[in-house]
């Protein structure tokens, strides 16, 4: 069984939490969802196929368009309009600095964006009119909501059939409401907690995420935003479009995991191979999917995180705050994922049987048990990494000038400088390691060094603590951090040094 790192430095760590990021859902209208359905709608009401956009669906536009305005008027607001190059998160948080709101309509931006839509065209026959896909533009309004349940979020309302919602909130957001209903206390910086008083009933709430309390309130915020609702409100479906699963290791003090951290993402740019990500994934590599890795798999490190991307899939691993060390699965494509669950076929018969995950928002329990599953194996794989964070902090003390009580300073030890080589090699002798070694004794392996040079040598490394002074006379020993350094000094002799001179 693996040692986690959350074992092995308990001492250092506060608590864990796991819970959702970021989730977006999208919201379809079945009744107008595709052309079929739109082209029944239109026979419904008596509509014909050429009167489509100029009549019924710029009625539909007008309709969403007013609402959204008559919103606007009742909570006197501006609605901005904003281009594609303006990030609407940054402006958002600019609104929320500036007024006191604690629940409600936040802002309303709008901004002109692209979306698939219907157009009237020829059947593939060119015999008949009839509607199909298209790609088009058209004015898309985000609405930014304080939800008492899930804090701030937003929907995206196009002004063009077939007006496919788009929702945001953020799980952090919605577990920050939920431990304060609780009475328990925490500290929040950006979307992550520093600190939380009881992190294993925080876990317990974050766990039992409520898909259908989500579903009930989406149906009732759509209601009140987009006026189309009360025409095709009862065929309203919310599917996942993303979701993010973030586990949280939450460290006591920003000492440790900056430097810990360092060393785990040193490590995962070289460790981390293809069949690594698909076991993360629980996925397995196979020939044909090796293909597939070839040309989609990417690591990267940008600034303190790094990234590892399968598909629509992707594991990241970095550092918040200085104390929280977060692994976090983000999904695209639900589907990825198999579980056990019942399908129902076309002749009306169902079976319980290993399939694709459905990507209904009813997904999202089995969802978080599956992304869950990557971050934890992500965290047993990177336990096994031995950590070098002392060997790395030995090093940078021997290598770097130090100063003695008389403020002389003395440089550092260079392993490629020759003098320094030799000077190790000579203190490898056997009788040294047992008896100690003085200036005198050293003279017989250092021939062409004077008594004053050895001295000198002597005193540098007594600095650097590499050996150490007996009593009152004039003999040293190595202390424990010199042989270790003796040790590196002959393998970097024998394994690179030599092998690389004698390369023709």
């Amino acid at each position: 069984m693996i040692t986690t790192l959350l074992e092995t430095h308990a001492n250092q760590i506060k608590g864990t939490i796991s819970c959702y990021d970021r989730l977006l859902l999208f919201g379809t209208f079945k009744a107008i969802c595709h052309p079929e359905a739109m082209s029944y709608q239109l026979y419904e009401n008596s509509v014909k196929l050429l009167d489509y956009e100029k009549k019924f669906a710029n009625e539909l536009r007008l309709s969403v368009r007013s609402q959204i305005q008559a919103l606007a008027e009742q909570e006197t607001i501006e609605i901005h309009h904003v281009n594609y190059n303006v990030r609407k998160e940054d402006f958002v948080k600019g609104i929320l600095n500036s007024c006191q709101k604690k629940t409600g309509i936040v802002c309303i931006l709008s901004a002109m964006e692209s979306c698939l839509c219907f157009k009237v065209g020829k059947d593939a026959n060119k015999k008949f009119l009839r509607l199909t896909w298209g790609k088009g533009k058209c004015l898309h309004y985000y609405v930014y909501i304080l939800d008492e349940e899930y804090g701030l979020c937003y929907l995206r309302i196009p002004t063009w059939a077939p007006f496919r919602l788009q929702f945001y909130c953020n799980g952090h957001d919605w577990l920050e409401i939920q431990m304060k209903k609780q009475g328990i206390s925490f500290s929040k910086a950006d979307n992550c907690f520093t600190d939380i008083s009881d992190f294993k009933k925080a876990q317990e709430i974050a766990d039992n995420f409520d898909c259908a309390q989500l579903h009930r309130r989406l149906d009732k915020i759509t209601a009140d935003l987009v006026s189309i609702f009360s025409k095709w409100g009862e065929s309203l479906q919310w599917s996942i479009s993303q979701a993010e699963m973030a586990t949280d290791i939450v460290f006591k003090d920003d000492l440790f995991l900056p430097v810990f951290y360092n060393e785990l993402i040193r490590t995962a740019t070289i460790e981390v191979k293809a069949d690594n990500i698909y076991s993360f994934l629980g996925k397995r590599l196979t020939k044909v999917s090796a293909q597939e890795v070839a040309t989609r798999l990417q690591t990267m490190v940008h600034g303190t995180r790094i990234k590892h991307t399968l598909g629509k899939t992707s594991l990241k691993m970095y550092d918040k705050q200085g104390v929280v060390l977060r692994i976090e699965t983000t999904i695209n494509d639900v589907s990825v994922f198999k579980h056990h669950r019942e399908v129902k076929h076309r002749d009306g018969t169902s079976e319980m049987k290993h399939a694709a995950m459905k990507k209904t928002i009813y997904s999202l329990g089995a969802l978080r048990e599956q992304m869950l599953a990557c971050n934890n194996r992500y965290i047993g794989f990177i336990s096994q990494w031995k950590d070098h964070t002392q060997e790395r902090s030995d090093l940078d003390k021997i290598t770097r000038s130090v100063k003695d009580e008389q403020d002389r300073s003395y440089r550092g030890l260079n392993f490629f400088q020759s003098q320094d080589l030799l000077f190790l090699m000579a203190l490898l002798k056997g009788e040294f390691q047992l008896q100690g070694f003085s200036n005198r004794l050293l003279q017989s392996h250092l021939p062409n060094w004077s008594a004053a040079k050895i001295g000198r040598v002597i005193k540098r490394f007594h600095v650097l603590k590499l050996v150490k002074k007996v009593g009152k006379t004039y003999k040293y020993y190595l202390t424990d951090l010199g042989k270790r350094v003796l040790i590196a000094a002959l393998q970097l002799k024998e394994r690179v040094v030599l092998p690389a001179l004698g390369v023709a």
